[in-house]
């Protein structure tokens, strides 16, 4: 486990840019029903209109076009990420997927795009061909409680999105049930016989409120985790997680995490070291998840900065804005951006989630300071 800290950032690889993610939940129904899906999908709700959508992708534009005009030149990068619930099950995707394209050409001399969708990849071959060509980069979530038809169809769009010519990325969530934590392991040796770029993910949260699924691992899982995170971490000799061997079970997320990018991480300025797996509570501390996150959630009409934390510039948990009256939310963001004495975020949250990466610090002088790397002058 890493020693005390007082500084997070993202390392330096040309392999994993540093980008401004949008995350856009476009809608929440989804074809699997996962025990460990907290909120990720309700199938009670209806798919938002089409034109809805149109209005939120030209908001999403405008609303990172203000950040970008505040990026360096390496750091102009935008990343949309098209998700639900199960967004390729939207009847419009294939339209909508094609305005994103359509609406960033008014864009496109001034920031970089790329459009990718986080899936279960679990669709008809026919809409797969349809969406294929509109998706730079597509990453394919492996869930091991799907059935077994369900299974098959997802390592055969794999095969597709590869043989395309398209990025592809399988996240592997590595279930704590030892049958499915085994059938997890198997899905990875098959990437790797298939040359597909993979990433183990363990399973956040220790307990649900409906009982059904408790994400604690056992020894022998943690002595797995500890070698992935460790082999992913560069110069670091210490063993990751040693401390947790030989207890009963072990909730990774209370005591850590990776990147869910799979990012290498500095802490306290030391680029020498690349860790992989760190503490992730970060209370008090000053954070720059504004400056590189925004999250919509398109059927509750709600914006956010970032989809786990959701830390607003009040100090607050809650929305930033709604889509209802995006207006409000452009010009208060300009006015804001024009300050640059204004105080960033502060966290109010016990444990840190997506949003890890964004450059942290203990206290705002540091912070300040750090930041002047990621901001024009």
């Amino acid at each position: 486990m890493t020693s005390e800290f007082s500084l997070v950032e993202p390392a330096i690889d040309p392999n994993n840019r540093i980008a401004f993610l949008l995350d856009w939940e476009l809608t929440l129904k989804c074809n699997l029903d996962c025990s460990y899906c907290k909120t990720g999908h309700d199938n009670s709700t209806r798919h938002p209109a089409l034109i809805d959508c149109l209005k939120t992708i030209d908001f999403m534009y405008r609303y990172v076009d203000l950040y970008m005009s505040k990026k360096p030149k390496g750091l102009k990068h935008v990343i949309l990420n098209v998700y639900g619930g199960e967004s390729l099950y939207h009847p419009e995707i294939v339209e909508i997927l094609k305005s994103c394209k359509d609406a960033y050409a008014f864009f496109q001399d001034k920031w970089k795009l790329t459009i990718t969708t986080t899936t279960n990849a679990i669709i008809p071959d026919k809409k797969m061909s349809a969406i294929i060509d509109l998706v730079d980069e597509f990453t394919c979530s492996f869930h091991s409680e799907s059935s077994d038809k369900q299974k098959i169809l997802f390592r055969k769009n794999l095969l597709k999105i590869r043989d395309s010519g398209r990025r592809v990325k399988c996240i592997v969530l590595m279930h704590s049930q030892k049958d499915l934590f085994q059938e997890s392991l198997e899905m990875i040796e098959w990437c790797k016989k298939n040359g597909i770029k993979h990433l183990p993910r363990q399973l956040d949260d220790g307990n649900l409120s409906n009982g059904k699924f408790k994400r604690k691992y056992d020894n022998q899982q943690i002595i797995w985790f500890d070698k992935q995170y460790k082999n992913k971490s560069y110069n670091i000799k210490q063993t990751v997680l040693e401390d947790f061997v030989d207890t009963e079970n072990t909730n990774l997320s209370a005591i850590g995490r990776a990147c869910c990018g799979g990012r290498q991480l500095c802490i306290s300025g030391d680029r020498s070291q690349r860790h992989f797996f760190i503490k992730n509570h970060f209370p008090d501390w000053y954070c720059s998840v504004d400056e590189f996150f925004l999250y919509i959630k398109q059927v509750q009409g709600e914006i956010y900065v970032n989809k786990d934390c959701m830390m607003n510039h009040d100090g607050d948990i809650g929305p930033i804005g709604r889509l209802s009256d995006v207006d409000k939310l452009l010009e208060s963001t300009t006015l804001r951006l024009e300050n640059n004495d204004s105080l960033p975020i502060r966290c109010k949250k016990s444990s840190c989630y997506c949003g890890l990466c964004a450059p942290k610090a203990k206290d705002y002088e540091t912070f300040k300071k750090t930041m002047e790397l990621y901001r024009t002058k």
